[in-house]
């Protein structure tokens, strides 16, 4: 939903990738299948009521539809190619599901520049997880780029 809001508020949004390829999103959260506690087993697994509540609302799959059709999310830019100097702001998405997310969370990259981000005095916003990859973001002094300043996120 940021990309739709942040569009329809005549931001241009530009997406980033590892490789420079699309990315996607977590299909876990798209369907709900695999949000519930019987989602190991193979007979329960399309049986949805937690993973209604907990899933993406219609709303949101709409959204994540039309973002699906925004040439910017079929041509994202390498991480390494970014610099806090050609962009107005930074919105750090977030995600639950573990495998995709190691890389994103540990990059020495994304943390050059979410300090870089910070130490221009730019927006910086993140959801979910990503609130975890700015806390391992480090100024020059060695502190996270969080230190001193109030966020919130799940626990």
């Amino acid at each position: 939903m940021s990309w739709k809001i942040l569009t329809q508020h005549g931001h241009r949004v530009v997406f980033v990738t590892p490789d420079g390829r699309p990315g996607s999103c977590d299909p876990i959260m798209l369907s709900g299948i695999g949000l519930d506690p019987w989602s190991g087993i193979p007979v329960l697994r399309n049986i949805r009521i937690l993973g209604l509540l907990l899933s993406a609302n219609a709303d949101a799959r709409n959204a994540y539809t039309e973002m699906l059709r925004d040439p910017a999310f079929d041509g994202p830019i390498r991480w390494d190619r970014v610099a806090s100097k050609d962009f107005d702001a930074l919105l750090l998405g977030g995600g639950h599901r573990a495998r995709g997310m190691r890389e994103y969370l540990e990059s020495a990259v994304l943390q050059r520049i979410i300090a870089e981000f910070f130490a221009d005095e730019k927006p910086v916003a993140a959801i979910c997880h990503g609130v975890l990859l700015a806390a391992r973001s480090k100024r020059v002094d060695g502190r996270s780029v969080l230190y001193g300043r109030k966020t919130t996120a799940l626990p």
